[in-house]
């Protein structure tokens, strides 16, 4: 068997891979991807999350894929995504704008652990992620992509934009296989809480992402 071995007192060890550890293109399933993502040591941030968050909602080819930052405090308490006020503001965003089959939705995180206090994902965290992001997407087949924040949107995009620049859409994200995915980005509900100011754009946003889901459906009102 492997042999575990103690780092002395107060020095952290590097991040590797676990003994168990599954690569991403390796799981055949979410709930494998699942399993694998809630012991990845793959960067840092491991150390210091209380549970990692892979994902949660409708599972078989969702209408929206909705892509958040990086887990709140509750999430990473919970182990689910946009959890408390975040996850309020999002239901409550998305029925304003009347989203078409706003039931049809799988919610994640781009980077799927917590850091303490909630630091801003380094380009280093993104990367460790991406894999298990970009294995995500090829196993739900989204219709759309709801990228929410500047770091979700550079996940998704891989651009290196500011926010205000890649609002709206339509983006596309290019999959290894399959066809390009429609991806629009607005605000994160977590900066929303903070700037409400910014609601008005994100309402804009998300109104734009309904005219062109009906259009995209032949112009047809949803159920």
């Amino acid at each position: 068997g492997l042999t575990r071995v103690r780092a002395p007192a107060g020095l952290a060890v590097p991040p590797g891979p676990a003994p168990d550890a599954v690569a991403p293109q390796a799981c055949p399933d979410l709930s494998a991807l699942d399993a694998a993502v809630s012991v990845c040591v793959g960067c840092a941030r491991h150390t210091q999350r209380v549970r990692a968050v892979p994902g949660t909602g409708q599972a078989d080819r969702p209408y929206y894929l909705i892509i958040g930052e990086q887990p709140g405090m509750e999430d990473d308490a919970s182990g689910l995504p946009f959890q408390g006020d975040p996850g309020r503001l999002l239901t409550a965003m998305l029925a304003a704008a009347r989203l078409p089959h706003a039931d049809s939705v799988y919610l994640a995180h781009g980077v799927k652990c917590r850091a303490v206090g909630g630091r801003e994902p380094s380009p280093q965290d993104i990367a460790a992620c991406l894999p298990w992001l970009h294995r995500q997407i090829a196993l739900l087949q989204p219709r759309w992509i709801l990228a929410l924040g500047r770091v979700a949107a550079r996940a998704v995009i891989g651009t290196d934009k500011d926010l205000d620049e890649l609002r709206g859409g339509p983006h596309r994200y290019l999959p290894d296989q399959g066809e390009p995915i429609p991806v629009w980005v607005t605000h994160q509900p977590s900066s929303l809480l903070v700037r409400s100011a910014w609601k008005a754009e994100a309402w804009r946003d998300l109104a734009g992402l309904a005219a062109a889901v009906r259009e995209a459906d032949g112009g047809v009102e949803s159920r």
